[in-house]
């Protein structure tokens, strides 16, 4: 194996070439369906309240239905901070979507989903074809690496693949995110607005950021699919912008998002006694108010506060009570594990 990798990821320039023309084709080969495993763990330097991780987790069957249909899905999801792990369920059949918040689904209507439908069928215009690609939704991953160096032969879930590692351009990255917020047909769901666009400021900000960027790329040798991507970006928050970061000096942030099964039949169904989504939205309001609260306090506290948010064993708690619970642990504060208890039983 040694032999090969050095053999294949020198720095010739034909190697480099032919590197960068599999990635050309990997980033433009449609997944029609697999299993995804998302996984992004964020580590902060400098501010005594982020002394854990903070992490984000997903995975679950994926379905590609085509231009202008969503993707069908049914996602498991975690996000671990503060001492609290808030986990929840994202599912789509394509012709609707639900949130899952502890155990109960919440839909968001045939009717919505219809029209964000229409929405990107007609963004993608009118082609026949059935593979949707990310240039379509402004998104060409292709462009965002430079100096691709073909690492050798690997094995990701089972499958044969060649390892490319390359440079992130993380400038090109954040025009894509531009693009995709700017495409994003989010006024058809309930009024929703379309976010803002990062400025230009805002995208120099964190290019100063963000030091050396790497990334690897794994595509199987079978059908030129990729079947995993991953990236450690190192964090340095220039001494003039740490304030504005919190006191942030740094971090790391490590993503990795890999398929597999890719090809295979997936079965996708909708939940069952899904309630409106409507009666979601004062639990997430109140959801994100303790989350920021907690991320206040100490480990300690936060961690007191966390086990009474999910793990709760009765039913699923009412709009009132997250409000409840979200105005509690404000009072209280990060610094007191007593009074973030209390706030803890309201949810029971």
């Amino acid at each position: 194996m040694t032999a090969f990798v050095s053999a294949c990821g020198g720095g010739g320039s034909s190697n480099d070439k032919d590197a960068t023309q599999l990635l050309n084709t990997a980033f433009h080969q449609p997944i029609k369906s697999a299993d995804v495993n998302f996984n992004l763990q964020l580590s902060v330097t400098g501010v005594p309240t982020l002394k854990e991780p903070i992490s984000f987790k997903f995975s679950g069957p994926y379905v590609n239905n085509g231009p202008g249909k969503l993707p069908s899905m049914d996602l498991t999801a975690n996000i671990v901070g503060g001492g609290q792990s808030v986990p929840f369920g994202l599912t789509s059949t394509g012709d609707d979507f639900f949130v899952t918040v502890r155990g109960q689904a919440y839909e968001v209507g045939k009717q919505n989903v219809a029209k964000l439908n229409q929405q990107l069928a007609r963004q993608k215009g009118n082609s026949n074809s059935q593979k949707t690609s990310l240039s379509q939704l402004g998104i060409h991953p292709s462009t965002w690496l430079t100096g691709a160096k073909n690492e050798g032969n690997a094995t990701v879930g089972g499958t044969q693949v060649t390892h490319v590692s390359a440079a992130l351009d993380v400038s090109k990255v954040l025009d894509d995110l531009n693009q995709v917020v700017q495409r994003a047909p989010t006024g058809s769901l309930n009024g929703a607005s379309t976010p803002p666009q990062l400025s230009d400021k805002q995208k120099s900000e964190i290019e100063q950021v963000i030091k050396n960027p790497q990334i690897d790329v794994y595509v199987a040798k079978s059908d030129n699919s990729i079947r995993r991507l991953a990236t450690t970006l190192q964090l340095s928050v220039p001494q003039d912008k740490q304030a504005q970061f919190g006191g942030a000096t740094g971090g790391t942030l490590q993503l990795s998002i890999e398929f597999a099964n890719v090809g295979h039949a997936q079965k996708i169904s909708a939940p069952a006694n899904a309630k409106p989504i409507s009666d979601l939205a004062g639990q997430l309001n109140a959801l994100g108010g303790s989350l920021g609260a907690t991320g206040s306090g100490s480990s300690s506290g936060s961690g007191s506060t966390g086990s009474g948010a999910t793990g709760s064993a009765g039913g699923t708690p009412t709009a009132k009570q997250f409000q409840d619970y979200a105005k509690c642990i404000q009072k209280a504060g990060g610094n007191n594990p007593a009074a973030l208890q209390k706030c803890a039983s309201i949810l029971k």
